[in-house]
């Protein structure tokens, strides 16, 4: 019997080696955040029917998670917002694509039982949900609706809620600057809802907006991420033009608070059996299968 694995396990454990494994544990803590959990998506729904609601002069797409800028395929999600005068909104190009290859497979086959598994696999871990990918945002007013799609196995629980677009408060870094899609950006920082955040915005784009629910500042946000690096967003094209703002039907969508929002989809992604009701069919228990999450917004303030 070979026992070289059980004299390298009896060695005493050095400094140098404690420090490999807290290195090594933080670096498995990122890849799994890097995943946003083990939820799977439901199958693509179809673009189904739209209502043109107004017309956007500027569309900016935003790499997710990226692990490399340059490789649509490493990103989580590419994030667009369409921005107009009275009315943006905030979705997802990666949905977008699947709902429209739905839409094309489903009419040349009609009685199709299923649909091909690529569909819902765009992007980095594609087949997996996540919150951020599975919302559209409606800016107007001075007031945000969000549409949040919930992952499968608890569709019951989509929703959408309406609050108010409440800046965050940022403080700029006048002497710090960077290049971002070929527009030089300046740096600003706040803490917002439990995390700090860095953002970099184009003073010479007049646009007080930017990625997820981000705005406020003296031009577009460009680029973003919290202090951890949980989650990071970067654009990577900008458009000017006349841009349709298309809104669905959202059947069977109902209202409801975004606290009561984010805690299930707080609770799909850290145990999406026990979320989802799912039960032993011998015993009739809750399953569970908790999985390590952490949300973007830690507190609700």
């Amino acid at each position: 019997m070979d026992n070289s694995w059980t004299s390298q396990a009896a060695k005493p454990i050095t400094a140098r080696m404690i420090l490999i494994l807290f290195l090594l544990a933080i670096c498995i803590g990122a890849s799994a955040q890097q995943k946003q959990g083990h939820v799977r998506r439901p199958r693509p729904r179809g673009v189904g029917k739209t209502t043109i609601v107004g017309q956007a002069q500027l569309e900016v797409e935003y790499a997710l998670n990226a692990t490399d800028i340059h490789n649509p395929d490493t990103y989580l999600d590419l994030h667009v917002l369409r921005a107009g005068k009275h009315l943006s909104k905030h979705y997802s190009r990666f949905l977008e694509q699947g709902d429209s290859l739905y839409d094309a497979y489903m009419k040349a086959n009609p009685h199709a039982e299923g649909v091909p598994s690529t569909f819902y696999t765009i992007g980095r871990e594609g087949q997996y949900w996540s919150e951020y990918q599975s919302t559209e945002i409606f800016t107007e007013g001075g007031r945000q609706t969000f549409y949040a799609w919930m992952p499968w196995a608890m569709e019951r629980y989509n929703a959408y809620y309406t609050e108010p677009a409440t800046p965050q408060q940022w403080t700029l870094s006048s002497g710090e600057a960077t290049d971002v899609c070929g527009y030089r950006c300046q740096r600003a920082t706040c803490r917002w809802r439990g995390r700090d955040f860095v953002a970099w915005f184009a003073p010479d784009i007049p646009v007080r907006l930017g990625p997820w629910a981000f705005g406020g500042l003296p031009g577009l946000i460009l680029k973003l991420y919290d202090a951890d690096r949980l989650y990071s967003w970067e654009a990577v094209s900008l458009r000017s033009g006349s841009f349709p703002i298309a809104k669905r039907q959202y059947e069977g969508f109902r209202k409801d608070r975004r606290e009561h929002v984010r805690k299930l989809q707080v609770m799909a992604n850290r145990d999406h059996l026990k979320a989802g009701g799912a039960r032993d069919r011998a015993t009739g228990a809750l399953k569970s299968s908790p999985h390590p999450y952490e949300p973007l917004e830690l507190t609700e303030q």
